[in-house]
This record gives C-alpha cells, sequence and structure tokens, in this order.
C-alpha cells in the first residue's frame, strides 16, 4: 500500500532561517510545533498537516510561526471519508492501540477488524486496549477478544474507578518507545480520554475525546488532536473518536488480503471476493458468522465507492 507522502520542498524553496520540528497539536487552521528550544504556535499559510508531521518553519512577526514546508511521511493513518475522499488522521506513527470498551457502548468486533486491515495496510503494529472492564465482560465479548488474541494480537484490560491495567498500558508504550508514536483509536465513549489522562496524571489533558469527535463526522471542519509524551517513555496520540472508519486505498481484490483470517482462506478461485453463493467459496466454512459478516460489510463499502468512482 502506497503511502500518502509529503515531500519537502527542494531546498531552494525553503527559506534559509527555517526551522525543523514536529506537529503535536491541531486545532483549526494553527497548530503547535514542538522543536529542541520548545513550542511555537504556527499557522498553515496553504499548507495540510495532521498530527506527527515533521515541517519546517519561520518566525512571523505578530503571528508566531509559519509553516514553510512538510517533510515526507513515514506512515499515516488514512481513511475514506463519507464523500469518498482520502482524509489523514495522523502521520509518522509506529502503531495503533485501539481502544474498545467490555460496555457502555458495547464491544465493536467489526470496527476493531477495520483498524486491524489499516494497521496492515499502512505497516503498522497494533494491540488492543479493553476498557472498562469493571463492568463485567460478556462471554460473547471474551469470545470475540480471545479469537483476535489466538491470532497473535496483543491484549490489555484496564479500568479506571479503581484504577488496573495503566501501568501495564504505560509498560506496553515505553517498550515500543522510539521516534514513533502510538494513536490512540476507537469510537467515542470508549474511554480514550480516561485513559490519557490516568496516564498523565498529573497533567491536564483536556476534553481529547469531545473535541475530537467532531472529526470525522462529516459536519464539523473544527478540529483538534494532541501528542502526549509519556513520563515513562514513548507517546500517544489521540485520534478522533468515529462512527465509521473505513481504510483508504483499498480495492475489493485487496480487502481480503489484508483482513483477518481472510487471507489465509483457499477458495476454488484465487480471485474469489467471499461474496455469498460464490463458486467453491469456502469463507462460510471457514469463518465465524460476525467475522464474515464484517469483511462482507467493508466489502460492501469499497465496492460501491468503487463504483461511484468509474
Amino acid at each position: 500500500m502506497r503511502v500518502p507522502r509529503r515531500r519537502t520542498q527542494r531546498s531552494r524553496e525553503i527559506p534559509s532561517d527555517a526551522r525543523p520540528g514536529r506537529v503535536v497539536e491541531t486545532v483549526g487552521r494553527r497548530v503547535l510545533v514542538r522543536d529542541d528550544e520548545g513550542e511555537r504556535t504556527c499557522f498553515l499559510a496553504g499548507h495540510r498537516v495532521v498530527i506527527g508531521d515533521r515541517v519546517r518553519w519561520i518566525e512571523a512577526r505578530g503571528e508566531g510561526g509559519k509553516i514553510v514546508a512538510v517533510d515526507e511521511r513515514d506512515t499515516a493513518l488514512v481513511r475514506m471519508d463519507h464523500k469518498g475522499r482520502e482524509q489523514v488522521l495522523a502521520a509518522n506513527l509506529g502503531g495503533l492501540l485501539i481502544v474498545v470498551s467490555a460496555k457502555e457502548p458495547g464491544f465493536r468486533a467489526a470496527l476493531l477488524d477495520r483498524y486491524l486491515v489499516a494497521a496492515d495496510v499502512f505497516g503498522l503494529e497494533a494491540a488492543l486496549v479493553v476498557t472498562k472492564v469493571d463492568l463485567g465482560v460478556d462471554d460473547e465479548t471474551e469470545a470475540q477478544i480471545a479469537r483476535r488474541a489466538a491470532d497473535g494480537l496483543q491484549v490489555l484490560r484496564t479500568a479506571i474507578d479503581p484504577p488496573a491495567g495503566i501501568d501495564e498500558v504505560a509498560a506496553f508504550l515505553a517498550e515500543h518507545a522510539d521516534e514513533h508514536p502510538w494513536a490512540l483509536v476507537g469510537s467515542s465513549g470508549v474511554g480514550k480520554t480516561s485513559l490519557v489522562q490516568a496516564l498523565l496524571p498529573q497533567q491536564d489533558v483536556g476534553p481529547v475525546g469531545e473535541i475530537s469527535e467532531f472529526w470525522g463526522t462529516g459536519r464539523h471542519t473544527t478540529t483538534a488532536s494532541r501528542l502526549f509524551a509519556l513520563p515513562g517513555g514513548g507517546e500517544i496520540a489521540d485520534s478522533p473518536g468515529i462512527r465509521n472508519f473505513t481504510p483508504a486505498g483499498l480495492s475489493a481484490q485487496d480487502i481480503g488480503l489484508h483482513f483477518p483470517r481472510v487471507r489465509e482462506l483457499v477458495c476454488k478461485y484465487r480471485d474469489c471476493l467471499h461474496r455469498p453463493g460464490e463458486d467453491g467459496c469456502v469463507a462460510e466454512q471457514e469463518l465465524s458468522e460476525p467475522l464474515l459478516d464484517s469483511y462482507r460489510t467493508l466489502l460492501g463499502e469499497v465496492l460501491d465507492l468503487e463504483e461511484r468512482r468509474y
């Protein structure tokens, strides 16, 4: 999968006094850029950036700083919006910390699968955080979690009151610390904000989830996102709470190559899409009904996008 790139402008186009930095917070048309000397609010001046972008900026009298170039991205998390357009959510990530709740709201297996597909597509690591385990985990949800753990997905369980599992999440992120942060992803209400606050008890992290919920609904263009450094090592980037997530850049034939367990199917025809009634398809015998439904729903969305595109 080709990562949507931001190519650095030619050196002659970049002012000689431009300084390198990294975007650590975005709010509408302004961003917070961090470098070796601290943080500076910058305006975009025609550039589009997301959390994690490496940029070049210059002083702008009376306005803080101005972004003059955006470096090429190592990785990017990209989704299709409700109009079928690519939307980059974050750049230069190391992995996805997929946050789901045991209850209130309930466990969303299909959304989890989509984030796992995205991680595979964009070359990111992934781990699962199950929040609100103090409310109890029903047998069906436990079975869903166990299946993914059997596929090699690391599972972390947390609760906020009383606290449980927070140290394990911090240790996991410290173990995977490098120059690339991990993004917290998941639907609204699963407890991402509470998790960030529990990881940073001495810091006011703000209403991250409430702000980010607007990002991706298709009805609001003001966005806010922030990257946090953890005291024990590693970084996390907040991510919008969204109702639906469709990884960008997928063709109908691609989905099965990235979807958990679907890629292992051996059907009569190599180009089988595993739709109902396809000749020689073994999907209904080999896959659980929830997993197959999850795959087919995503397949239907991608086919619909392809039809509208052409």
